[in-house]
């Protein structure tokens, strides 16, 4: 039978990209029970977290620390080198798929009553953490990027990383948009802008790649298994599929992630999912290939941490379906990119009722590494931007209409 009464990490809920991961596909492959039932956890949590903002930190809003009392969310694992109530990215981090999964159903009422509630709090707690600089900038100091630490500091207390800010520019950002889409006071959208536009921006390091640490007085280290700092690219949507002059730094951080090869289940899924928004279809499948060669998988799909059945873990084998997800489709809202990322070695598939923002569905079908055809279901009134093939069509969606992509780019409706 084997076992122990001591799993690893005391058997933790573990929320800096093991729970973030696991339940990354849930809204996106269309099963929304899974999604709510996430929803409801982090609500039955928020009393515990907003305690910890409050006695940590007194602030307001709330902390998501790397565990928590999976009971009733306190904060109650941290020491020197782990000071947990000093992360303010992971309420961020951790709510992002409740947006997620208002926009991938196009649920408008969840959107304003349930996720822009949060938002806002998350608003407050900036409000109350941020320090402004000599240099006319918020900071966020101290700060945490988990979990990995520069040389010689002894701790992972930090200046500015980047994956902290990064999440309080999309905090405010999606104030702005969401206080924009419901009409929120005048007043409300300029205190939002006003803190995204002083928060510092990223730093390019000496080896021309996306800094880890904002602060110059951090040297990164590319052997581990974490990619916090290319937060914008994935989950996130800041770096990823855009025009930046930021990219290409962006593709030498994952560089010499790729370089380092991680033995992690969850590091392996995590930088390909980042390699699948920056459009790097080999990179994509060099780590499904480690993926599927290093012995993760138990038997019934369970997978390990680490390669040889290490240490029970699921968010390698739940993350994997949003990674092929993410190979077929890239959506955004008003946008939808077919195949940014789809490898050559998997010639012909097809899937059905996969979600998109605005809560529209997909089917589609390839064979011979070619596309067949896309027939987006859709949900909602919507003028959209789709992308297939180098080319960008603005189609007008229809609610309950259908629509019929061939493998020659002709749209169809119905």
């Amino acid at each position: 039978m084997g076992g122990s009464w001591k799993p690893d990490w005391i058997g933790g809920f573990v929320w800096d990209s093991n729970i973030n991961l696991a339940i990354s596909a849930a809204s996106m492959s269309n099963l929304p029970e899974c999604a709510e039932t996430y929803y409801r956890y982090v609500k039955h949590l928020l009393p515990g977290w907003r305690l910890n903002a409050k006695n940590y930190l007194g602030c307001r809003g709330f902390i998501v620390a790397h565990y928590n009392d999976p009971l009733n969310g306190y904060l109650t694992h941290f020491n020197y080198y782990n000071p947990w109530m000093y992360w303010p990215g992971g309420a961020g981090w951790n709510i992002r798929p409740i947006y997620e999964h208002a926009m991938l159903m196009g649920d408008d009422r969840f959107l304003k009553e349930e996720v822009l509630p949060l938002y806002r709090e998350m608003g407050d707690f900036y409000e109350d953490f941020l320090e402004m600089g000599t240099d006319g900038l918020y900071h966020i100091c101290p700060s945490i990027s988990p979990e990995n630490a520069s040389p010689k500091k002894g701790t992972m207390l930090c200046k500015d990383a980047t994956m902290d800010v990064a999440i309080a520019r999309e905090v405010f950002t999606l104030l702005c948009r969401m206080g924009e889409r419901f009409r929120l006071p005048k007043a409300e959208l300029d205190k939002w802008s006003s803190y995204l536009s002083k928060l510092p921006y990223y730093r390019i390091n000496e080896d021309q790649a996306l800094a880890e640490w904002i602060d110059r007085g951090y040297t990164d280290v590319y052997s581990h298994r974490h990619n916090s700092h290319l937060y914008p690219v994935f989950p996130g949507t800041e770096l990823g599929n855009c025009d930046s002059p930021l990219k290409e730094a962006v593709r030498v951080a994952l560089e010499k992630r790729y370089a380092f090869d991680t033995t992690s289940a969850h590091g392996l899924i995590h930088l390909a999912l980042q390699a699948a928004r920056l459009g790097d279809a080999e990179k994509v499948n060099t780590n499904i290939d480690r993926f599927a060669r290093r012995h993760y998988l138990y038997n019934g799909l369970v997978t390990s941490h680490d390669p040889e059945l290490s240490i029970y873990n699921l968010d390698g084998i739940l993350s994997f379906p949003r990674l092929l997800m993410e190979m077929l489709i890239y959506t955004e809202p008003n946008r939808i990119e077919i195949l940014p990322a789809w490898p050559d070695n998997f010639p012909d598939g097809s899937i059905t009722r996969m979600r998109v923002y605005g809560g529209h569905t997909i089917d589609m079908t390839w064979k011979d590494k070619k596309m067949v055809s896309v027939n987006i279901h859709a949900a909602n009134d919507e003028k959209c931007e789709l992308v297939f093939d180098g080319k960008t069509k603005c189609i007008l969606l229809e609610r309950g209409k259908n629509y019929t992509l061939d493998e020659y780019g002709v749209l169809q409706g119905d």
